[in-house]
């Protein structure tokens, strides 16, 4: 399957990290995510309803982003990745990369930190 859409750096202040600090003041995150789906009823029929709704995305993904709490920004993908697979039933795959800014965090020597992963559907 070739068929993808993305979202590149989708900014979200939220409160995930292991100190108490993060879980009080909200800090920035760049969520950025690629889903592969089959596009060719979308591409024969010009047709909303046959591909991935982008709004419908982007207010799944701030949504779970920002009314959940997690110590690790893996377990926040897993929970971004369940939640997408639960609501958009066309996707097949998806690469989440969460990059987590030093404005909050101990050591500045660096700009920001991150985690990606690939997560399939099951049964795929």
């Amino acid at each position: 399957m070739s068929d993808k859409i993305f979202i590149n750096d989708l900014e979200i202040f939220a409160r995930h990290g292991v100190f108490p600090g993060e879980k009080i003041n909200p800090q920035r995150f760049l969520i950025s995510l690629v889903a592969t789906f089959d596009a060719a009823s979308a591409k024969a029929s010009d047709e909303l309803s046959q591909t991935i709704d982008y709004a419908k995305l982007l207010e799944s993904i701030t949504e779970n982003v920002q009314n959940v709490s997690f110590n690790l920004i893996e377990r926040l993908a897993q929970h971004l990745a369940d939640r997408v697979f639960c609501g958009f039933e066309k996707i097949i795959s998806l690469e989440i990369t969460i990059k987590k800014f030093a404005d909050n965090l101990a050591d500045k020597n660096f700009s920001c930190l991150g985690f990606s992963s690939i997560f399939l559907r099951h049964g795929q």
